[in-house]
């Protein structure tokens, strides 16, 4: 609301932008800092700003197979074992279609900086995606065997 607060009162001196969503992440970054660094000073908060709080569409989608429910879960399992950071890289990366320029305005980091955090978190994705598969093949296996 105060970013949007904000843009209204600057008016005229706002900059021009071919990627509303990248501007808009980076305003709303922006005032999260500025009232963090306000509270800070009065001795209200810590010195550390926020986690990056999201949800990833497949997280929000209804899924309607028996394979891609069971797909749908590993990958939300696999999301949960992320970092914060590594969770809002991704997010960024492949659910907003940030370039890596715009990634590190706004996370505040060096390109190749970026593209190691992307790729740690894609292997991350992919590790824990292969141990919740393996989890629900040995559950399988043992219920197969038990029950019938």
């Amino acid at each position: 609301q105060e970013v949007f607060f904000n843009m209204i009162r600057s008016g005229s001196r706002l900059g021009s932008t071919d990627n509303i969503r990248f501007y808009l992440f980076r305003a709303l970054k922006n005032e999260i800092r500025k009232e963090t660094e306000r509270q800070r000073k009065v001795g209200l908060a810590a010195n550390e700003i926020p986690e990056f709080q999201l949800s990833f569409l497949i997280e929000e989608q209804s899924l309607e197979t028996e394979k891609d429910v069971e797909k749908g879960k590993a990958l939300v399992y696999a999301l949960s074992t992320l970092s914060p950071r590594q969770r809002e890289i991704i997010y960024l990366k492949y659910e907003c279609g940030m370039n890596y320029r715009q990634i590190c305005e706004i996370m505040d980091l060096k390109s190749d900086s970026a593209r190691k955090l992307v790729f740690r978190a894609v292997q991350s994705l992919k590790t824990a995606i292969e141990d919740h598969k393996n989890t629900f093949l040995f559950l399988f296996s043992l219920l197969q065997k038990y029950v019938l």
